[in-house]
């Protein structure tokens, strides 16, 4: 009787192993979404709608199908950087590794999506290739590299790239914010290099619009406040600066306001430049409250930042860097409980894609 109780409970053991793996090999199904789609409702509001085209993810059926159907661009993060994967875009200082960026701008192009590229010049040393790092180059040396980089790279895409986020983090860097340096101000000497950037990058596509951007800056910071200035004086020495991108990486913990973040878009839009919102995601690792709780509180911050955006009037468009909490970034800075975008990691809808239906529902 002991041995058949057993052998019973191992078989159900067995069964349940098998069924779990049985179902890990199932890919996730495209979730039924309610109709219109994301991107016809921001359509409304004249404002473009977009998401991440992580190349690993492209190949897999329901990233895509959201993607495509939900979103209106695509946000060409990690591939254009000096140094990512696959060697990185710039291997060494003679040679271009195009091919991940082709795909990306390909996918894009068969499903009538512009691009919005990030980033011609982004100061995070990791994302540099050593070459460059430790070749000991002078000032002049490395803006002639930039601008070989910029007139090469922006030559290539001219007319498939929308928008290109020229400069990345100067400010935040500048001002030693948690403790981070800005690579290329600190081998140049300073940051005249933004002003040249932005004009080989118009040189490199008059067509494209180009972008300042940044993070926590999104409300009345000591940040955004430079860039304020910074832009304010550019723009009136002709430097051709299109737009202000406000990464908003939401911190669940204490996000700003809704009135912080209208006020603050409009005092930039005011200077003559669009806003644009370009990696937009909620942390929710740290806030205090059980799952349920959490997801209700990160659907409020999605609904208010979606509602400042579009109240502004100055906001042009608001990209997320992601779909589901499988991919975000936040998991490679070990951060498990982030769960900071609108879907679960099986493509089940959360309640932050609820409130950015929602938000954008509303006139």
């Amino acid at each position: 009787m002991k041995k058949t109780i057993v052998f019973s409970a191992l078989g159900l053991v067995l069964v349940i192993v098998l069924v779990i793996f049985i179902r890990s090999l199932t890919p996730d199904p495209t979730p039924q979404l309610p109709s219109p789609p994301l991107k016809d409702l921001a359509a409304q509001h004249g404002l473009a709608l977009g998401n991440f085209a992580i190349l690993s993810r492209l190949s897999e059926k329901p990233y895509a199908d959201i993607l495509t159907s939900q979103f209106n661009f695509a946000l060409a993060d990690n591939t254009p950087n000096w140094y990512f994967t696959d060697g990185g875009l710039r291997p060494s200082p003679t040679s271009y590794n195009f091919s991940q960026l082709d795909q990306v701008v390909r996918f894009a192009s068969v499903h009538s999506m512009p691009v919005q590229a990030h980033h011609y010049v982004w100061g995070e040393e990791k994302w540099l290739p050593s070459w460059l790092t430790k070749g000991h180059y002078s000032s002049q040396q490395l803006l002639d590299i930039m601008r070989d980089h910029i007139l090469t790279v922006g030559g290539r895409y001219r007319g498939q790239i929308r928008e290109w986020s020229v400069v990345n983090e100067a400010f935040t860097r500048g001002q030693h914010t948690f403790g981070l340096h800005d690579w290329w101000a600190d081998n140049i000497g300073s940051q005249s290099y933004i002003d040249k950037a932005f004009i080989w990058a118009h040189q490199a596509d008059p067509a494209a619009k180009l972008i300042l951007n940044d993070f926590n800056n999104e409300g009345l910071t000591p940040v955004s406040n430079s860039m304020y200035d910074y832009i304010k004086a550019a723009r009136a020495r002709g430097v051709p600066i299109d737009g202000l991108g406000m990464q908003m990486h939401i911190d669940g913990t204490h996000p700003p306001t809704k009135d912080e973040v209208v006020a603050n878009m409009k005092r930039f839009g005011e200077l003559g430049v669009q806003v644009y919102v370009t990696e937009f995601d909620v942390n929710m690792n740290d806030v205090p409250a059980d799952t349920a709780a959490k997801d209700n509180i990160e659907g409020k911050i999605y609904y208010e930042m979606t509602r400042a955006c579009i109240e502004s009037t100055y906001c042009h468009s608001f990209a997320l860097l992601g779909i589901t909490d499988k991919e975000t970034w936040y998991n490679y800075l070990g951060l498990p409980n982030a769960r900071p975008l609108p879907f679960d990691r099986h493509y089940h809808p959360k309640p932050a894609f609820f409130a950015l239906r929602s938000a954008l529902e509303q006139p």
